[in-house]
């Protein structure tokens, strides 16, 4: 899946393995592709996460709420519950269907406008452009217009 990838996007996808890894987490979704961009300072991406504020501590806090607003769904109270700090995962964490959807959605965003290479911001392009799951409802709990972003983020892509 990999082989149209360029650099900076093969680049992403080990930092997001490596932030499941950090994280403790078994699989890699689509909101550790999501974190791992905000870990590019000075990058053109992390800029405009940050400007929609979505840096690291944006996107973890807007996580951290949908959780709680899901857990809320069913009754439970996250409160309730001693979590213990998440341990780096010792095992490779393997593709979950949210990731895997972002990077199918990426490719066809890629093929869609031409492009011959998978850049990053296509990647956080297939992330954003998610109607289903985690990510989606975190930024709409954040106020994040994800249509508005996902303007910015293509027209950050050579020949946008």
């Amino acid at each position: 899946m990999f082989n149209r990838f360029a650099k900076d996007a093969r680049r992403l996808a080990a930092a997001a393995q490596q932030t499941a890894r950090d994280l403790g987490s078994p699989a890699v979704e689509a909101e550790h592709l999501l974190m791992a961009l905000t870990e590019r300072p000075g990058t053109e991406l992390a800029e405009l996460l940050a400007d929609a504020g979505l840096d690291r501590s944006g996107i973890h806090d807007a996580l951290e709420a949908e959780s709680e607003r899901s857990l809320a769904a069913v009754g439970i109270s996250a409160q309730a519950f001693d979590v213990p700090a998440p341990r780096a995962a010792e095992a490779e964490p393997r593709w979950a269907a949210s990731a895997k959807l972002a990077m199918e959605r990426s490719l066809k965003i890629a093929v869609a406008r031409k492009d011959h290479r998978i850049e990053s911001a296509h990647v956080l392009l297939g992330v954003l452009d998610a109607s289903h799951g985690t990510v989606p409802r975190a930024l709409e709990q954040a106020g994040v217009d994800r249509e508005a972003l996902s303007s910015r983020v293509a027209a950050a892509l050579p020949g946008g």
